[in-house]
């Protein structure tokens, strides 16, 4: 009796263990976390909503006149190459004088919107 108690005890945690070195030798996928960005060829409808929420949120601190963020033509350049994660993270987190957007400021919805519309500039 002792010895099943004892082959359990150590079966256990060896196969928890094994099943682990497994999923971290396969891979687990990961789930993104934050908004799904616009594909490339967003709908007109999202590039439009995407520029009036531009406009009321972010143009004030990003007009080429402001001198407090990059402007629309500057960050554009770079947002069309970014990966998506970054801008995420420095729109939900802040950056330098840029506040901090939340989702009760910023729903995922209206950043993937603003992103596509960013991405839709030539």
């Amino acid at each position: 009796m002792r010895f099943v108690v004892i082959a359990i005890i150590i079966s256990v945690p060896v196969f928890l263990l094994g099943s682990l070195g497994w999923s971290l030798a396969v891979g687990v996928p990961e789930r993104p976390i934050g908004p799904v960005l616009a594909p490339v060829n967003a709908s007109a409808t999202d590039i439009e909503r995407g520029e009036a929420l531009y406009r009321s949120k972010c143009y004030g601190c990003h007009a080429a006149e402001a001198h407090v963020g990059p402007s629309l033509t500057a960050a554009a350049s770079v947002l069309r190459d970014a990966q998506g994660e970054l801008l995420i993270a420095a729109v939900r987190g802040g950056r330098a004088l840029m506040p901090a957007f939340s989702e009760d400021m910023l729903s995922d919805e209206e950043l993937a919107d603003i992103i596509a519309y960013i991405r839709s500039l030539k």
